[in-house]
């Protein structure tokens, strides 16, 4: 049994930084040197120094994202981040970004790294505005990921690029969102969002997939607590689907035993999605 949708969905995000990262008006054909903005954030003193600066570098991320994290003509600037965007990106990247494992970059490494991520100053940039429903729609999965790591400000800047993009009814709701985001009513902001995101994405986007993602990708992180939240809801919407139902909660049971590796892999077959390369070596996940 699969939950269709999810192919689509990773298709239709180019990348999950790109929506605050941006490539601005640069070429994809210039290279880094040429192409990276003037004027970007570059890491506080303290932290140049640092081990997870030194990794960032090492690691093949200053290649694509620059040397200070200030963004190339390939890959968007890194400012403004939380380090649990980072590690979702570095574990189960949605669009252009290959995967890094743990046999790659370590659980470790990556909190350096993602802890450097942090340091770096300077304002979100963002991707320019030729596709505005593929960029409409990438906003919507950065609110929904800054919910999933408890970042109500990270989710609230989202959901004011999302209000000055859309009318109606949908502009009422996000206005309902950001309010509850900037209240603590995370979960309840994350509710009306999932909706509004239905309402944008490939047509073969489905709340079960969409709940299907986020499990996956917060168990890439280790991240169990939120993976069986997306769960309980994703089993609340397919009561009609025994068959289905059963898949989940044999995920649910492989994650309460602690069987992370094979609860993704679960995940990936109910969902029609295939990234063998986040499984090589190390059991997958470092576990």
């Amino acid at each position: 049994m699969k939950l269709m949708g999810l192919s689509g969905l990773t298709a239709g995000i180019v990348l999950l930084l790109a929506a605050c990262g941006g490539y601005g008006d640069a070429s994809p054909n210039e290279s880094p040197a040429s192409a990276a903005p003037s004027g970007q954030p570059v890491a506080d003193t303290a932290a140049n120094t640092s081990e997870g600066q030194q990794l960032f570098t090492a690691k093949g991320c200053a290649a694509c994202h620059g040397a200070n994290g200030e963004g190339t003509g390939i890959a968007p600037a890194l400012s403004g981040h939380t380090g649990g965007q980072v590690r979702r990106q570095v574990r189960a990247p949605l669009g252009l970004m290959p995967v890094f494992p743990p046999s790659v970059v370590s659980n470790e490494e990556l909190a350096q790294i993602a802890d450097y991520v942090e340091t770096l100053a300077g304002e979100h940039a963002h991707m320019s505005e030729s596709n505005p429903g593929e960029m409409l729609a990438q906003h919507h999965w950065m609110v929904l990921f800054a919910l999933e790591e408890d970042s109500g400000d990270e989710a609230v800047h989202h959901i004011d690029h999302i209000i000055g993009q859309v009318t109606g009814q949908h502009l009422s709701q996000m206005k309902e969102a950001k309010k509850l985001a900037e209240e603590g009513e995370l979960h309840e902001a994350a509710h009306i969002v999932e909706n509004m995101l239905a309402g944008v994405q490939v047509e073969d986007l489905t709340p079960s997939a969409m709940h299907a993602s986020l499990a996956r990708s917060s168990i890439l992180i280790d991240d169990i607590e939120g993976a069986q939240h997306q769960l309980d809801h994703l089993m609340a919407r397919l009561g009609d689907d025994p068959a289905a139902a059963s898949q989940v909660a044999e995920i649910q049971g492989l994650l309460a035993s602690g069987s992370l590796s094979d609860a993704a892999h679960e995940l990936e077959e109910l969902t029609g999605t295939a990234h063998e390369e986040e499984h090589e070596e190390n059991g997958g996940h470092g576990h």
